[in-house]
């Protein structure tokens, strides 16, 4: 009791007006003030007005302090809207994430409070590009401030505090914004067209997102024969399917081709890290064969693009690419933006 008592002062100290000023104590000091004038009228009942007064005063800043505390020393999520090149509205996919945050007791009103607490604002919170995603020049300069305010905002906020993403653009560049994010503490979320919401698909708490495989599960066991400099990795968990006659694909070089076992899309309940874990082993053990360059080409998920950028970072000379008209662009090689992100 005393150790919380102490904790209280400290925050009072620490934040007094924030702590002192608050809707329960705000609320019990204008009863008192209207109970003051009932109480003038009949010369009595001052005794009465103080206490319940003192009493909702006390019980504000402790619920105020504990808080505190919890913006302050606990880790906490974070809302994170990017939009890449989308007519979406950035600020609806923000409020869908505050109404999941919020459903739980202790964070209610959190966009109120991470201003308060934190100095983090709605617009500290979206990340808007909304220019042409082939201006590579552009667009290395928006993911390196995105990068850098990310930085920023986890700076501001507890450690270990975990960020809710909700990504909205081209899977292309999500595999780029995959690349900038931490290897844990990310909570992805993915859009949901028939509510017009957003829910839960992947939480990444550790590094089991780099862990090998014993078998493919996920996909069936790909095969290529080694003939060329260049390959195409080409990556199919869409029930859109993979053109592998198209051009792009036949002209570049050897082929592997990751087909899912499903028949369709990724469903929520199932084991999303799996799937990039089978990815990323079919990519390292493919760019141990000394090739030049390896081109993707894929029908997934947004949440899978991110989490693939996660795991293959910059360090491969990987060519992404954008299907557009029929065919698969080349978009940006990470390596590029390796450079460009000065490591």
């Amino acid at each position: 009791m005393l150790t919380s008592l102490q904790n209280v002062l400290s925050n009072l100290r620490q934040s007094p007006y924030n702590i002192f000023f608050n809707p329960l104590t705000n609320t019990g000091l204008a009863i008192a003030a209207i109970l003051a004038l009932i109480a003038d009228q009949f010369g009595q009942g001052y005794y009465l007005i103080f206490l319940i007064t003192l009493a909702l005063v006390i019980i504000g800043i402790w619920r105020e302090s504990q808080k505190y505390d919890l913006y302050k020393h606990q880790a906490i999520p974070l809302p994170i809207v990017i939009k890449i090149a989308n007519p979406a509205d950035s600020n609806k996919a923000l409020q869908s994430l505050f109404n999941i945050i919020e459903t739980e007791n202790k964070y209610k009103d959190h966009k109120n409070n991470l201003d308060k607490y934190l100095n983090i604002s709605e617009t500290d919170l979206i990340f808007n590009y909304s220019c042409d995603i082939y201006d590579q020049e552009m667009l290395k300069a928006f993911l390196q401030i995105l990068r850098y305010n990310l930085e920023k905002l986890k700076k501001k906020t507890p450690k270990n505090t975990i960020i809710y993403l909700a990504y909205i653009g081209p899977i292309s560049v999500a595999i780029m914004v995959g690349t900038i994010l931490a290897t844990e503490g990310v909570k992805i979320f993915q859009y949901n067209k028939s509510s017009d919401s957003y829910y839960p698909v992947v939480e990444i708490s550790d590094r089991k997102l780099k862990e090998g495989i014993k078998e493919y599960e996920k996909f069936e066991d790909p095969v290529t024969e080694k003939g060329q400099d260049r390959v195409t990795i080409a990556i199919d968990v869409s029930s859109h399917k993979i053109n592998l006659n198209d051009e792009s694909i036949e002209n570049y070089g050897d082929l592997i081709y990751l087909k899912s076992k499903g028949s369709g899309t990724i469903e929520r309940n199932e084991d999303w890290l799996q799937y990039s874990r089978e990815i990323f082993t079919t990519i390292n053990s493919t760019q141990q064969n000394n090739y030049q360059e390896i081109k993707l080409v894929y029908s997934i998920p947004i949440t899978l693009g991110i989490l693939v950028g996660m795991s293959v970072q910059q360090y491969w000379p990987i060519l992404l690419t954008q299907y557009e008209n029929s065919t698969y662009r080349n978009l940006i090689n990470l390596q590029e933006f390796k450079l460009y992100r000065g490591q």
